[in-house]
């Protein structure tokens, strides 16, 4: 070996070596911190946590609220992570009661000429934003540099303790080490629950004798002390097709189940569904609305209360609802819901909108339930035990004539049988006003499609003119329609529509938008630049595109791909070539499979005569949701179906 070579090598190992030195095991700031140039678990990193901590415990000199020590380092790689430089402490605060933040710390460690230097946060660079169900205490580190350490810590006292502390193992930033620590008293009992694909590391528990006194002459009660650590945590990035992050972030939640009194006497906050159903059907909203028949006698037309108990009439009345009635895009479910306001006014929230169709329903005697539920953004409810604020949408479900529906009367483009996106949550709870609820799955039985249509006739010059038609079915014919009221049509090409580059739109018009049971379709007239080099036309025949790039980027991706819909795709070309013109090559056929037959890509090429060229792409996917198994065959499918829009090519020469 040479002595060049080995001195590179040396060189090598000892930057490596540098850039694994950093102290994940405290607050106290090492040289190894202040010289780690890289995080050796993600190199794409721009600052990541050393170290985090926390310790959440019930403290009599608090007036026995629970008092929280948070403390963290870390490290600034790079200019870009400033940002992470900029704390926010979010306050909780109710009309009564609020949080309280005390002995915050801050302080910035950097080199200086090889010395390691500090620069203290000062208090009055310490603010507080107001807010009304939360404030938000905020700080920026002073003197930042590259290669920086920030180092804070803060006490946080809360009168809140149905929920214990929320411990968020995950963030914005990848974490080398972050640890919780509880100490529970005996008698107060939490359902605890893990969330996140990450398992933890370490998790022990133990003892504490004498840990509290709530009295002056009681005895003093023991304590459950729980520590939770978990090591190279990446950072939570979030890619398209994701519901909500609730739903996968790595944490831990703790749920107040009940406390038991010095007397013995037991006080349950958290109930079973047995118990939860029974409150329903007494609660003063949702339970008392889905009762209240009276007002909903002569709301129905005659004619519709006539037809006889059937499809036709569910359809009837689900339109009658829809159409005479608005929502007014507020999700309340268990306050400010009554059916009198709604039918005088017109308008109201998603329960009472969805009340009002059960209930005409079961007037019409129908076999109708409502169902609560969670949107895709506000996350999925917990199975284990309820948790009813977990739930903000309400649905209905209907039986009949040996099939389910759900139904949801909220958007005036949304047909018979579907539920809005937003409502394409996975499961939900299914509630009987007779007998106990249960849980149901939340899913679409057919496929939401896009078909495209062109017929486009080359010109010797390599231009070319076509025409285009875009059929939209589905989930995307309902996304489509509530576009086509908010837009001008002149935007209709860059709003619905991804060009290729060298496509041009002369012309656009749309049809069906108010016949739902229609397919919505736009048509296109096109003009696409010349693509001729030399004595050669290279025709791309894709005017459009099925995606404007590939949804996934991700090296791994730690959570489910959630379309909400299965999909299908289809693009359809002729292509004529221009006189005295012949094909020298033909785009490379192909055909794609996702494992267990989960997805399919057919891309065919066919030369149909002399001057005519047929194409057909064909693109399935047959799950609404896919696991993170799939992940990287989803990432190179969308890869291929890219490359095929973007790089298929005709290959045309005048005859001589």
């Amino acid at each position: 070996m040479s002595r060049i070579l080995l001195v590179i090598i040396t060189l090598l190992s000892v930057n490596i070596a540098i850039a694994q030195t950093y102290n994940p095991e405290n607050l106290t700031v090492s040289r190894g911190d202040l010289t780690t140039s890289i995080y050796d678990k993600d190199t794409t990193a721009n600052a990541f946590y050393i170290y985090e901590a926390g310790y959440s415990r019930y403290e009599k000199n608090a007036d026995f609220n629970l008092v929280t020590d948070y403390a963290a380092k870390i490290k600034i790689l790079n200019e870009k992570a400033y940002d992470n430089a900029t704390i926010k402490i979010w306050v909780s605060k109710s009309d009564n009661d609020k949080e309280k933040i005390s002995k915050i710390r801050a302080t910035t460690y950097f080199l200086n000429n090889g010395n390691i230097e500090t620069a203290e946060l000062s208090p009055d660079h310490i603010f507080t934003e107001e807010n009304e169900k939360y404030d938000i205490i905020s700080f920026t580190f002073p003197s930042l540099t590259p290669g920086a350490v920030l180092v804070y810590s803060y006490t946080k006292e809360s009168p809140f303790i149905f929920n214990f502390e929320t411990w968020y193992f995950q963030g914005n930033i990848p974490k080398a080490y972050s640890k919780f620590e509880s100490k529970i008293p005996g008698n107060y009992h939490y359902n605890i629950k893990k969330v996140g694909y990450k398992k933890l590391d370490s998790h022990e528990e133990d003892i504490v004798k004498n840990c509290i006194n709530f009295s002056s002459n009681g005895t003093p009660a023991e304590c459950l002390h729980s520590t939770f650590i978990i090591t190279d945590i990446p950072a939570f990035v979030e890619e398209e097709y994701l519901t909500s992050r609730n739903n996968f972030i790595n944490r831990l939640e703790f749920e107040l189940q009940e406390v038991i009194r010095l007397d013995g006497t037991k006080r349950k906050f958290t109930k079973s569904w047995d118990d939860v159903d029974k409150e329903i059907i007494k609660d003063e909203s949702i339970g008392r609305q889905l009762k209240r028949t009276s007002l909903i006698n002569d709301i129905l037309p005659a004619a519709i209360k006539a037809m006889p108990t059937n499809l036709e009439k569910a359809n009837a009345i689900y339109n009658f609802v829809k159409n005479s009635y608005k929502w007014n895009e507020e999700y309340h479910i268990f306050y400010d819901v009554d059916l009198r306001d709604l039918v005088e006014e017109k308008t109201g929230n998603i329960s009472s909108l969805n009340i009002l169709l059960h209930n005409l329903y079961e007037e019409e005697g129908f076999k109708v339930k409502p169902v609560l539920s969670s949107t895709r953004n506000n996350g999925l409810p917990t199975k284990l035990y309820p948790v009813l604020s977990e739930f903000n949408y309400l649905i209905v479900h209907l039986d009949l004539e040996g099939k389910s529906y759900l139904l949801d009367t909220s958007e005036k483009y949304l047909p018979f049988g579907e539920l809005p996106f937003r409502a394409l949550n996975s499961y939900a709870r299914l509630i009987d006003l007779d007998g106990p609820s249960e849980w149901i799955d939340i899913e679409t039985s057919t496929a939401s499609t896009l078909a495209i249509r062109d017929s486009i006739s080359i010109r010797p010059d390599g231009t070319s003119i076509g025409h285009s038609e875009h059929l939209f079915l589905g989930h995307r014919a309902i996304n489509v329609r509530n576009k086509l009221d908010k837009i001008d049509k002149a935007n209709i090409p860059a709003e619905l529509s991804y060009l290729n580059e060298h496509t041009r739109t002369i012309s656009v018009d749309f049809y069906n938008k108010d016949l739902i049971e229609m397919p919505v379709t736009i048509e296109y007239d096109l003009e696409n630049n010349s693509q001729k080099i030399n004595d050669l036309i290279y025709f791309n025949p894709f005017s459009f595109k099925f995606f404007e790039s590939n949804p996934f980027k991700l090296s791994e991706r730690t959570y489910p791909i959630d379309f909400g819909y299965k999909q299908a795709f289809v693009y359809s070309l002729i292509v004529s070539l221009p006189e005295n013109h012949s094909v020298v090559e033909l785009p490379e056929e192909k055909l794609l499979k996702l494992p267990d037959n989960a997805g399919s890509l057919y891309f065919i090429v066919q030369q149909m005569d002399e001057k005519t060229i047929g194409i057909q792409c064909r693109l399935n996917l047959y799950k609404p949701s896919y696991t993170t198994e799939f992940y990287p065959y989803l990432k190179e499918f969308m890869s291929t179906v890219m490359d095929i829009q973007n790089s298929s090519y005709i290959v045309v020469k005048e005859n001589i």
